[in-house]
């Protein structure tokens, strides 16, 4: 079932008007048809699973029956702030459209020493919308109760203060500590609990230099391991987040 995400105060005796781009992408993409059902989460991420029927089209709006609404877990009981250094090409179009699909509820991309990518100016700007219009369409297609927020571009410093103030556990994926993380890192997945935050640090595709680590542990970050093999950038965070999908979701 098609999903979308609207302002449901707007709603009245049960009937919803959806336009814009929604409209366009229910009419003349999916080419949907009157009697048909669709879901509507409202933007708030609090309102439940809205099933609607549709009743009607006009010019530039759906008018739309509500017909039950229910109350859906999709959501990981923890949120999960990834911090990822800004990789090149369209890499960061993959890793924030996955990354949403799997449960990741904010993006933070990173400028980091390593980083190949030295974005200016508007292109900064442009590029940050073009990350959360990702986030939107890979939210509604996987179903998810809200929209991960993708944030402005900070540098490293910036990443880890705001890290510090966000996180209740601050975990760095880094090849060079494998051996001496390898044996916590369960332990320290394990440790985080629902309606807690954990944030991890993803490098660019040179990974971190030493200081970047450096600065990370005096901020009380954690070393972990994602495996015995080395993961590209835009892997990392999927095991990570497919490593909390097995400890919270899978029985």
């Amino acid at each position: 079932m098609t999903q979308i995400f609207a302002d449901l105060s707007s709603m009245q005796d049960g009937m919803l008007a959806i336009g814009g781009e929604d409209y366009n992408h229910i009419k003349n993409v999916l080419r949907m048809h009157a009697g048909e059902k669709i879901s509507v989460r409202g933007t708030d991420g609090n309102s439940g699973e809205h099933i609607f029927e549709i009743v009607s089209f006009s010019d530039s709006l759906v008018q739309c029956r509500l017909l039950s609404v229910k109350e859906s877990d999709v959501e990981l009981p923890v949120r999960v702030i990834l911090f990822q250094g800004l990789p090149k090409g369209d890499k960061m179009d993959l890793i924030v459209q996955k990354t949403v699909e799997m449960g990741v509820s904010e993006i933070v991309p990173v400028e980091m020493h390593r980083s190949i990518v030295k974005l200016t100016g508007d292109k900064r700007r442009k590029r940050v919308m073009r990350w959360q219009s990702i986030a939107e369409a890979a939210a509604k297609q996987s179903r998810r109760a809200v929209i991960p927020q993708v944030n402005v571009i900070l540098t490293y410093k910036e990443a880890l203060q705001y890290a510090a103030s966000a996180a209740d556990l601050i975990l760095v994926p880094y090849e060079a500590m494998a051996d001496e993380a390898g044996n916590g890192t369960r332990a320290l997945l394990e440790s985080l609990k629902p309606g807690q935050t954990a944030a991890v640090f993803v490098g660019p595709e040179g990974g971190f230099e030493e200081s970047e680590i450096g600065a990370a542990l005096e901020i009380g970050a954690k070393t972990v391991s994602l495996g015995k093999r080395i993961l590209r950038t835009e892997t990392a965070a999927l095991a990570f987040l497919a490593f909390l999908i097995y400890q919270f979701e899978l029985d």
